[in-house]
């Protein structure tokens, strides 16, 4: 990908899942950045590191593209904007999340939600507490920030890019593609190690797994020769990632039925889809996960929900 003008930074993060790629892409003396890592001082340290070896200036950085709002892409946004002067270029769908979801309100909001997905209290206090640290992880919020539009071409590094929006993963999400080269940078909707969370959080799309998987074939659609992630090894077998990550979401759906026995809470059957010990994050991942399978099988018809109760509770028809 160097020979593209763009260089992978590769940020720490303080999850199981211990690094986000972010990237560099140069053309005629400027340059791009794409996603930007949580706003940590090992972040800021990182890519004071990257600047240096490329001999970067803060003022030679054109603008920031952001492919999605989740915090560890979107969370330095802002501190990078304040170092450099940049503008910052994300959907207009990702940037309304990236301002609404790490607030007050919708921790509070949070709350609620996993009390009706059956959450005992022991771990809704720690969600509680895993909120209130994002809180830090994502601000300052930038304060230019102009949107990204599906179809339309941008200039990253040496080459043009058309913005493809593949909702799923997050709403807004963007993809950017060059036909000429078959370069994907791909953000989170493909990666070649891990299966990208699919998640339903209790506001925005109710089918968040129907809209990922429907975004995948529109992927699919493409002659892709290079992936660029946002996670693990940049890859070039584009077309045989995306039937593996169909496969192992059919097989997801029918594990999901399987586990169904009599009346379950969302919580009771996430406990079955995840059978290892897990962090309060990933807690929130896993609950995200089965309430978003759960969702894609009550609208093909294959369980009943009962909502009228607290908490709320799934059966198989």
């Amino acid at each position: 990908m160097n020979e593209y003008g763009i260089y992978q930074v590769t940020i720490p993060l303080p999850f199981r899942l211990n690094h986000v790629h972010c990237y560099l892409a140069r053309h005629s003396g400027t340059w791009t950045v794409i996603d930007t890592g949580l706003n940590r001082d090992v972040t800021h340290e990182t890519w004071q590191a990257a600047f240096q070896e490329h001999d970067i200036k803060p003022q030679d950085v054109e603008r920031i593209v952001l492919t999605h709002y989740h915090p560890d892409h979107f969370g330095y946004a802002g501190g990078m904007q304040e170092w450099t002067g940049a503008d910052v270029y994300i959907s207009d769908k990702s940037k309304k999340h990236a301002l609404s979801s790490w607030t007050v309100e919708n921790f509070a909001h949070n709350r609620q939600f996993y009390l009706a997905a059956g959450m005992p209290d022991v771990v809704l206090e720690q969600l509680g507490e895993n909120d209130d640290m994002f809180y830090g992880l994502v601000r300052p919020f930038p304060q230019q920030m102009k949107p990204i539009v599906e179809g339309e071409t941008y200039r990253i590094g040496e080459l043009v890019y058309e913005a493809i929006h593949t909702p799923g993963h997050a709403e807004g999400h963007m993809c950017f593609y060059n036909k000429e080269e078959k370069v994907l940078l791909a953000g989170d909707h493909l990666l070649k190690k891990i299966s990208p969370n699919i998640s339903y959080h209790g506001h925005g799309d109710f089918n968040p797994l129907h809209t990922y998987l429907t975004s995948l074939e529109k992927i699919k659609a493409l002659d892709i020769a290079l992936v660029i992630p946002g996670h693990g090894p940049v890859f070039t077998e584009a077309q045989g990632r995306i039937e593996e990550l169909m496969h192992h979401h059919e097989e997801r759906l029918a594990f999901v039925l399987d586990a169904l026995e009599g009346e379950m809470t969302a919580y009771q059957i996430s406990q079955k889809l995840f059978s290892r010990v897990l962090t309060v994050h990933e807690q929130r991942f896993a609950m995200g996960e089965t309430l978003a399978h759960l969702n894609y099988l009550e609208e093909k018809g294959e369980i009943v929900v009962y909502r009228d109760t607290m908490p709320h509770t799934y059966r198989k028809l």
